[in-house]
């Protein structure tokens, strides 16, 4: 009889604490939006290189609070985010008499601008697992891997020709003033052609959680891995990920 009283008080206690580490764990999920400033590195340095990719995005997921004690935690978290990436290239030649260059067929004298503006759009898939360090209360210090998989995107790109100058018709010259506009859009994997299919990166960020359960979560990415790598000829074009996220979410459980 005294086994079976040991017994079943040792099977309640044994509940009371699954129950009590249950409740400790909370879970969450957050919406928020994005920034991504790019660094790239292209070589041989180009004498017109593209303006560093950036842009606004959103992002949703995901998470599960897990503490190891009062100061130390875990935050796994499952997400998309759904980054933009916008950059421009101008190139301006100057045409003389000896260059011999022609404008529907008659010499030309003056200048052209090349201006290609790309907009890049990139859908990931990510999975964060961050440390939480806890020094007051609400108030958490988050730091850790990001790994990010690439599931698909589209590109748009416009580019701008400006032609500036004069023509020789039958020897008068006539003045030139003409823009015209080429646009592409690509969708699948040819508008992802030259990204990686998985982005590794290391982040860093704050977060507070109010009592209720609303929290405030802000957090910087950097990529690790290169995020687009091109090779044409003997020109090699890199960007590595920097990434700024915001988010507002709701917490449920309690500690």
């Amino acid at each position: 009889m005294k086994l079976l009283t040991t017994i079943a008080i040792t099977a309640g206690c044994c509940v009371l604490l699954s129950t009590a580490a249950h409740a400790q764990i909370r879970v969450g999920g957050k919406v928020g939006a994005n920034y991504l400033a790019g660094s790239q590195k292209i070589q041989p340095d180009p004498k017109n290189p593209p303006t560093n990719p950036n842009g606004l995005g959103m992002q949703f997921g995901a998470y599960v609070e897990v503490p190891f004690s009062d100061l130390v935690g875990l935050r796994p978290e499952l997400g998309f985010s759904f980054r933009r990436m916008t950059s421009e290239t101008s190139v301006n030649t100057k045409y003389t008499q000896a260059d011999n260059v022609t404008f529907n067929g008659m010499p030309f004298t003056g200048e052209q601008t090349i201006l290609t503006e790309t907009d890049q759009r990139l859908s990931y898939f990510q999975l964060n697992a961050p440390l939480m360090l806890k020094p007051a209360d609400g108030l958490r210090v988050m730091f850790g891997p990001s790994f990010n998989f690439l599931m698909g995107g589209k590109q748009n790109t416009d580019i701008t020709y400006d032609v500036k100058g004069t023509v020789n018709n039958q020897g008068q010259n006539q003045s030139v003033d003409s823009q015209t506009l080429e646009a592409t859009k690509k969708k699948g994997s040819a508008a992802i052609r030259n990204f990686k299919k998985a982005d590794v990166a290391v982040m860093a960020g704050l977060g507070y959680t109010l009592p209720v359960g609303f929290d405030l979560d802000l957090r910087y990415y950097r990529g690790l891995s290169t995020t687009y790598d091109e090779t044409s000829g003997t020109t090699r074009y890199r960007i590595w990920t920097n990434l700024v996220e915001f988010s507002v979410g709701w917490t449920f459980g309690g500690e």
